[in-house]
């Protein structure tokens, strides 16, 4: 896919501020005063620097980043105090940064680095990791080059603003063997992968009413990533689901976007999924899968850790990503981990938290939990490979992850649930056969051409 490059005064105005009064700029190194040489050689020993201290505000969800975390990091820094804000929700994000009083660290998943910095929020961390002797970056896993970037469109590499705590190839699919064969489907072969319309024609055997009760049903996804979803389809035949300069969301002129659209249509009409019409029977479609009622659940290698219950114990088992055209291309979609803010007021007291959090104790544990792949190579090992079933898991895992595929480069101008909203709702209404699917695909084009259109005025000025 090719990236548009933006001329020097488009690049200034997109990574400046949002206008007086709003976001703050990203923070630059204060100059350095000029010193005149000294006389006599002892001179030159420079001063030890002072160790980081002060105050870090830390936006982080509490059970992941725990009390226990904080009190241990405090107790191995006891210059600097630690607030975790529980939750990592956007609009509270934005109001504190607006206030003037942004969190110095901020979880959040790829998406969101193109659109952060396209506003101006993200700090360059890029001299605090070539410095950093717990973090090498020759040990950073493949999935830490989302938050790597020359420019909110040129995604993968460039300067450091950010890393994973923890990853997984996200397509992958976690099947239950005892549906597979009560359908007559025999059981699901973890070598190769299936194709969409073969998950498709699986989902029609498996899925099962009495009356108007869904009773089990064959395939789900995760409906707030679903944009990315038609974005690594498309990658496979080497196209985007958006303008070359991400000025525009493009399905109803593109037949391969239009199709892959109407493969996710079709499954919630048919119905071999729940949808807005046909909610999850548990509440979500992860319980639906611990309960037996779900075949096939579309989630990354995280959840093995919780695909096992009392209800399928012993007839879980992992599969790899499904193909579109034969091209094999499963890759995080999440890459879930931290950034900090330009508007950082203590960056070197926020870099020890970030670096004590992804590269000290917490990830040792979290590697060693099982809820995704670390973010460091020397950690993989870590992987739980206990029982059976993870063992399983962990053999798929390893051939995706050699598949080493490049990341998405995500819509700067486009927010997290933009597309996934405007898709539910016009869903909604063609399952009701309120509109047609021509016309679901045009509603969610304009009204997300739209929102890009908004974004980049906002941001361009």
């Amino acid at each position: 896919m090719t990236t548009k490059k933006l001329t020097r005064r488009e690049m200034l105005k997109l990574t400046g501020t949002l206008g007086a009064g709003a976001l703050l700029a990203s923070c630059k190194p204060a100059a350095e005063p000029v010193v005149e040489e000294p006389m006599e050689e002892e001179m030159m020993e420079e001063p030890e620097a002072a160790p980081a201290s002060g105050h870090v505000v830390c936006m982080h969800f509490l059970h992941e980043f725990t009390e226990d975390h904080v009190n241990t990091f405090q107790e191995e820094n006891p210059g600097i105090t630690l607030e975790v804000v529980d939750g990592a929700d956007p609009t509270r994000f934005f109001a504190m940064y607006a206030a003037g009083t942004p969190p110095d660290i901020y979880r959040v998943q790829a998406p969101s680095v193109p659109q952060f910095l396209a506003r101006g929020l993200l700090y360059d961390m890029t001299p605090y990791f070539e410095a950093s002797e717990m973090i090498k970056l020759d040990d950073l896993m493949p999935a830490n080059d989302y938050y790597k970037a020359e420019s909110p469109l040129e995604i993968g590499s460039g300067k450091i603003y950010g890393m994973a705590k923890d990853f997984s190839p996200d397509l992958t699919i976690f099947a239950n063997k005892a549906l597979f064969e009560e359908a007559g489907l025999g059981t699901p072969d973890d070598t190769k992968a299936m194709t969409y319309d073969e998950v498709m024609a699986a989902s029609a055997e498996l899925t099962k009413f009495d009356g108007d009760r869904l009773m089990q049903y064959g395939f789900a996804w995760e409906n707030g990533w679903m944009d990315r979803y038609w974005q690594n389809i498309l990658d496979e035949t080497g196209q985007s689901l958006y303008s070359a300069g991400f000025d525009k969301m493009i399905i109803n002129d593109n037949e391969d976007a239009k199709a892959v659209v109407k493969w996710y249509y079709d499954m919630a009409e048919a119905p071999y999924t729940v949808s807005p019409q046909l909610p999850s029977p548990g509440g979500w479609t992860g319980n639906d899968f611990l309960a037996n009622v779900l075949a096939m659940e579309q989630y990354g290698f995280w959840f093995s850790a919780m695909a096992e219950s009392d209800d399928n114990r012993g007839n879980v088992m992992m599969l790899p990503a499904p193909t579109w055209t034969g091209v094999r291309n499963d890759r995080t979609i999440t890459s879930t981990g931290a950034i900090m803010t330009s508007g950082s007021q203590n960056p070197d007291a926020a870099w020890k938290v970030f670096e004590f959090y992804h590269g000290g104790a917490p990830s040792v544990e979290r590697a060693g939990s099982g809820w995704g792949v670390p973010a460091l190579k020397s950690q993989v090992p870590l992987i739980p490979q206990e029982t059976d079933f993870q063992k399983q898991c962990f053999k798929v895992l390893e051939g995706e992850l050699a598949l080493d595929v490049e990341p998405i480069q995500f819509n700067p101008f486009v927010g997290e649930t933009v597309v996934p909203d405007s898709w539910s709702k016009y869903l909604d209404q063609a399952l009701t056969g309120a509109i047609s699917f021509d016309e679901l695909v045009a509603g969610v084009e304009s009204e997300v051409n739209l929102s890009i259109k908004e974004s980049i005025e906002r941001i361009m000025g």
